[in-house]
């Protein structure tokens, strides 16, 4: 049984989910074009790629920091890790990529309830370029989702669409 602490990891995890979800409800076909103003040079689209692609990594770093064995490579660059992420995945379609998101969202949350709540106290290195706990790293997904969930309302706040490729 999940222990309180991990009751209230998982509610935080949970909130910025739905906030994220209810923030790419907004997000119609042709809105996919708009750039994000606090991420140069991403448009809506990537990142969503950015969001999916992320969590699934967030899992596997988080089931090894669970596990004792650290998290990612101390020389892990998070933007060159974004920008590969973002060209190799450009075409999928939006549903796919939130299919995806939503999937390892229910795989972090099952990992945070299975996990002992001794593991959350291990230690490793964080994808922001820190050490710290495996809590810690939870608590870092549930910010990362708030803040791009802040960049795609400013999206909307903003003029920025990108006119289709008329090649």
């Amino acid at each position: 049984m999940p222990s309180d602490r991990q009751a209230n990891i998982r509610a935080d995890l949970v909130d910025a989910q739905r906030t994220l979800l209810d923030a790419l409800d907004r997000v119609g076909p042709d809105d996919w074009l708009r750039r994000s103003p606090s991420n140069q040079g991403w448009m809506l689209r990537d990142l969503l790629v950015h969001l999916a692609t992320s969590e699934a990594g967030f899992v596997g770093t988080l089931r090894r920091m669970a596990a004792g064995e650290g998290g990612v490579p101390a020389d892990f660059d998070n933007h060159r890790w974004n920008a590969g992420q973002v060209r190799r995945r450009n075409d999928s379609p939006p549903a796919q990529l939130r299919a995806e998101l939503e999937a390892a969202h229910a795989q972090m949350l099952a990992l945070l309830d299975s996990v002992d709540p001794v593991a959350l106290d291990h230690r490793g290195h964080l994808a922001s370029g820190d050490d710290g706990s495996t809590e810690d790293n939870f608590r870092l997904v549930a910010s990362h989702k708030r803040e791009h969930t802040a960049d795609i309302r400013a999206a909307f706040a903003a003029p920025t669409r990108v006119p289709p490729d008329r090649t």
